[in-house]
């Protein structure tokens, strides 16, 4: 009983024998493993050498080696030429390239000018059509009549300075003086036909104004007789409405006086005087500037309104002589602004 307990069973013999086997086994491949890695080691480290060695090999014959041959004379013309060539071939190719870029500036300033011509051609058809237009929104020119006949009553104010003296034997005496006109009111007949020039629109005459007895008023009271003007004018009449025109007018001429009253009175003293002052029409002169409307009812009448501004100037005296042995001077002018309104009609013919 003891030697059957102390000896193994046949079952566990044999477990026993696989394990030794088993572990025989194990062990036989782990030493194969590491011969094999062991001659893999040595086959790589004498790949290395046999590596180096060439290396060093070559690089204790690369000394040995023989000079490079020197170019010919030849060879340096050759790549002289080579040079000459490539450099000619840059510069042509630069040349070509400023011309494109030359060429390109031109076009592109052509395209400028043409589109700047389009342009201004736009801009001149559209400022035709917008006259073209305009003229058709404008209202129908009156066609002028040959002669036409004017009539007006003018309020008018002034503004006016006598420059008067007297001078015996160098003893001068002042005989000037300020004044304004003691009537407001004068009568306008005019006469007036197409100018030659823009027929359509302008138009030429002439004209007669009368003031009647013409004096002063004020602090100084003074007659200086019947005053009229004899003048020219000329009117542009621009159509701004149906049947209404708007005109613009000059006019200038002579001032013809006629002296009475006071101015007669100092005449006559003259003569008693032995002063050769004669009774006769002073004379002056004018220019004046009018701004107007005209109203057409119909194609032979029409009416006016006309604001005027006009300088007139008239000489009275004008004497330097011996009187008796005593020398005698007598200067007298007047100078004046007249502003005036004038509402008047006209009468085609």
């Amino acid at each position: 009983m003891l030697v059957s307990a102390a000896l193994p069973t046949p079952v566990e013999a044999q477990t026993q024998q696989a394990k030794t086997k088993t572990q025989a086994k194990a062990k036989a491949k782990a030493k194969s493993s590491a011969k094999a890695k062991s001659s893999a080691k040595s086959k790589a480290k004498s790949k290395s050498k046999s590596k180096a060695k060439p290396d060093t090999q070559e690089t204790l014959q690369a000394p040995a080696k023989a000079p490079e041959p020197q170019p010919t004379e030849e060879e340096k013309a050759r790549a002289e030429q080579a040079r000459e060539e490539q450099a000619r071939q840059e510069k042509l190719q630069q040349e070509q390239a400023k011309a494109r870029e030359q060429e390109k500036a031109r076009a592109q300033e052509r395209a400028r000018a043409q589109a700047q011509a389009e342009e201004e051609a736009r801009a001149r058809v559209q400022a035709r059509a917008q006259e073209q237009a305009k003229a058709k929104a404008r209202p129908p020119e009156k066609p002028q009549t040959p002669l036409r006949i004017g009539l007006g009553l003018d309020f008018y104010t002034e503004n006016s300075h006598l420059s008067g003296e007297q001078i015996i034997n160098g003893a001068r005496r002042d005989e000037s003086f300020d004044y304004s006109s003691d009537s407001i009111l004068s009568a306008t007949l005019t006469l007036s036909f197409p100018a030659p020039i823009a027929s359509q629109r302008t138009r030429i005459g002439a004209g007669l104004r009368a003031f009647g007895n013409y004096g002063s008023g004020g602090e100084r009271v003074f007659g200086f007789g019947v005053l009229n003007h004899l003048f020219v004018l000329g009117e542009y009449g621009l159509p701004v409405a149906k049947n209404v025109e708007a005109l613009f007018g000059a006019r200038g001429g002579l001032a013809l006086l006629i002296p009475g009253k006071d101015l007669s009175q100092e005449i006559q003293r003259l003569r008693d005087n032995d002063v050769d002052a004669w009774n006769v029409p002073r004379l002056g002169w004018l220019v004046g500037l009018n701004v107007g409307g005209r109203w057409h009812f119909s194609t032979h009448f029409a009416a006016r309104g006309d604001l005027s501004a006009q300088l007139e100037k008239l000489y009275l005296f004008k004497t330097s002589q011996d009187v008796n042995g005593v020398q005698f001077d007598k200067n007298w002018s007047t100078f004046g602004l007249r502003l005036g309104l004038t509402l008047g009609i006209e009468f085609a013919l």
